[in-house]
Parts: C-alpha cells; sequence; structure tokens
C-alpha cells in the first residue's frame, strides 16, 4: 500500500506540473480526439456501405474500436514513459532514476502523467452508442458491461506488459523505437478490427508473438457475439496477469544488467 501511495503521489505531482500549461493539454486531447474520430469514421462508412466486414457490423467493429480506445488510454496513462524509454537508455537518463530511493520502474511510470482525455471521451462515446444499439437489437444485455470493464483491465495489463517486454530488451539493444512502432503502434491499429479480416499469420502473430488479439477481439467474440463461452473471460484476465509478472521479472533481470553510457 506504501508504493501506491506513493505512486499516487508522485503521479498528482506530475499532473499539476503539466496542468501549468491548461491550453496545451485541451488542445492536445482535442487533435488526438479528432484524429482518431476520423479515422473510425472513415472506416466505419466503408464497413457501413458494404454492410458489413467478414461478417462484423458497424456496431460490432465500433465497439471493439472502442475497448482499444480505453486499453491505449489507460496503458499510457499507467506507464506513458515505458513506451519512449529509448531515450532513458541513450542519453543516460536512466542513472538519473537509480540514484533514487525508490523502484525505478515506480518513478518511470510516474514521470509525465497525464490524462488520456481524447481517446477516454471517444472510447465512452462510441461504447454508449454501439452497447445501447446492440441491446436496443437484443444481441447483449447489461452483462456487457461488467464484461467490458473486466476486458479494458485485461486489455491494458496485456498492452502494459508487451511494452514493459520491449523496454527490458533495450537494456541490450538500446535502440528499440523501431521495434515499439511494430509492438506498440501497429499492433494496437490492427488490434482495433476483427482479427479476422486479416491473413492468417498476421492472425497468429497477434495472437502469440505479439498477444494485442487478446486485448479485443477475444473477449469481443464473446461479449458481443456470444462465442467461445463465458469461460474466455476470466481466461483472458488470467493470460493478462501471466504475462505482467514475467515482464515484471524480466524488467528485473534486465535492469540487473544495465550498462550506463557514462554521458
Amino acid at each position: 500500500m506504501s508504493w501506491i501511495r506513493i505512486y499516487i503521489q508522485l503521479a498528482g505531482a506530475s499532473l499539476r506540473s503539466q496542468m501549468q500549461h491548461k491550453f496545451n493539454f485541451l488542445l492536445s486531447s482535442f487533435l488526438v480526439l479528432l484524429v482518431f474520430g476520423l479515422e473510425f469514421v472513415t472506416v466505419s462508412t466503408v464497413i457501413y456501405k458494404f454492410g458489413g466486414i467478414k461478417g462484423w457490423s458497424v456496431y460490432e467493429t465500433g465497439y471493439m474500436f472502442a475497448v482499444m480506445m480505453f486499453t491505449r488510454a489507460f496503458y499510457r496513462m499507467l506507464a506513458g514513459e515505458v513506451n519512449g524509454f529509448e531515450k532513458y537508455l541513450v542519453q543516460g537518463m536512466l542513472d538519473q532514476l537509480l540514484l533514487r530511493p525508490m523502484p525505478v520502474l515506480l518513478v518511470l511510470c510516474t514521470r509525465n502523467f497525464r490524462p488520456m482525455a481524447g481517446e477516454l471521451v471517444l472510447g465512452a462515446t462510441l461504447a454508449g452508442i454501439c452497447l445501447n444499439h446492440l441491446m436496443a437489437s437484443g444481441q447483449v444485455t447489461l452483462w456487457a458491461v461488467p464484461f467490458t470493464l473486466a476486458a479494458i483491465m485485461s486489455g491494458t495489463l496485456i498492452t502494459l506488459s508487451i511494452g514493459l517486454t520491449v523496454a527490458t530488451v533495450g537494456f541490450w539493444t538500446h535502440r528499440i523505437d523501431d521495434l515499439q512502432r511494430i509492438t506498440d503502434n501497429a499492433a494496437t491499429t490492427a488490434s482495433q478490427y476483427p482479427l479476422s479480416i486479416y491473413p492468417q499469420w498476421m492472425r497468429i502473430v497477434l495472437l502469440t508473438v505479439i498477444p494485442m488479439g487478446f486485448t479485443s477481439y477475444i473477449p469481443s467474440l464473446y461479449i458481443i457475439r456470444g462465442e467461445l463461452g463465458m469461460w474466455i473471460i476470466p481466461a483472458t484476465m488470467t493470460l493478462a496477469v501471466v504475462l505482467l509478472l514475467g515482464a515484471l521479472r524480466f524488467w528485473k533481470h534486465g535492469i540487473a544488467h544495465y550498462q550506463s553510457t557514462g554521458t
């Protein structure tokens, strides 16, 4: 509990610092909302025009898109600097964190903490619209709401696990930006839509090597389509916890082998 209290205090201090520039926060949030909103409108227009994509309706696709918006937002809120870890390795900034009397990962996760308002607003809006339509049509029930929250939680942990694993690889390679573009940006974008639209090799990659398929697609199969069975929800949450524990263990091993750049 003491570490949780410290995390809240450090994250609060970082947030108060960033809120000194309210216009910048509001502008960036609006731009994120606009960019992702236009992306979904463009894709959904095509899906609606053709009456669906691989059997998925525009509302089902919108639901998946919303889940990924929440997952992306919470990951960036909880560990945004993990996604930009290369600069700490290349510029020697990690040495400063090692001098502090607390876990490096805790300090790293509280740096530049800010609410991802754009993604959260878009995710809430899309989830509300899509779930309301699916409930009205009788496709889902109110149980979809708590199951969705569980999917968002497990998806966030899976995304964090992948990001932390890639960051740890940097202790040996130092340069990880390109790898992060594949495992975070590209994989997250691909997981916003049903995996059934991709070739088999890509589906295998997104379910094994980079298991982003478990963030939205696999839970959605049960939540909004009634496939696989309810067991998939606890199974996905269990997988998320296992991946996170493995990533934390790998991080501990990696930081023990860190060699400073000397800068």
